[in-house]
């Protein structure tokens, strides 16, 4: 069945690093085509992380920060990630737009964003959002549905007509970008591939064979 599977690239674009400086200045730009062009989730990333057993494990979140040299997103403190990225803080990154025939892998180092800064995104989220945030016991071990939207329903009830509250349990993690490498599809899978790679405090630009 998948052996059949064929998808013959038409062209995602010439790969053009406008400045070697500037490594995720592309990335801003090809997130912004996402969201032009209305793709569901523009901003989904695949995180990988490694655990004390040395496996790897790999999931869906959502980039909520990006600037010159870092990006990041929020979760539960408790969760696997969590954990996972307090024992080893190295970690990578997918982002894939199939419709732009576009990717980009990263590879970088996790460390927790300052509580002011969680502060302002969680205050920022939607309320049923906070309230989910604040209920989740995520990773853990749940005995049925139910029993997740009875908690829901309980925090909500809780806090009619107040501030969901901070949860202590709600962080977050930046990335300090230490190699970034842009992918882009073309026919005969002849594809184009630039990695920038931070060396010595320097950015060095290198292509690679598809």
């Amino acid at each position: 069945m998948v052996k059949e599977i064929r998808v013959d690239y038409r062209d995602g674009g010439r790969i053009v690093i406008q400045d070697d400086d500037g490594p995720l200045d592309l990335l801003k730009d090809w997130i912004n085509e996402a969201i032009q062009k209305n793709l569901i989730e523009a901003n989904a990333m695949c995180l990988s992380t490694v655990g004390s057993d040395g496996a790897p494990r790999s999931r869906m979140v959502l980039l909520k920060h990006i600037n010159d040299t870092e990006i990041g997103f929020f979760t539960n403190l408790n969760s696997d990630k969590a954990l996972e990225i307090d024992i080893n803080k190295k970690v990578a990154i997918t982002m894939f737009w199939a419709p732009l025939e576009k990717q980009v892998r990263i590879l970088g180092t996790a460390s927790e964003f300052a509580r002011d800064v969680v502060s302002d995104y969680h205050f920022s989220r939607p309320r049923l959002s906070q309230i989910a945030a604040y209920t989740s016991t995520q990773s853990k071990e749940l005995a049925s549905i139910e029993v997740l939207d009875e908690e829901f329903r309980s925090t909500e009830r809780k806090y009619k007509d107040k501030k969901i509250p901070l949860p202590n349990h709600w962080g977050g993690y930046k990335i300090l970008v230490e190699s970034i490498e842009y992918w882009s599809g073309r026919p005969s899978r002849l594809h184009e591939r630039v990695i920038l790679q931070s060396v010595n405090n320097e950015w060095k630009k290198t292509r690679l064979y598809p």
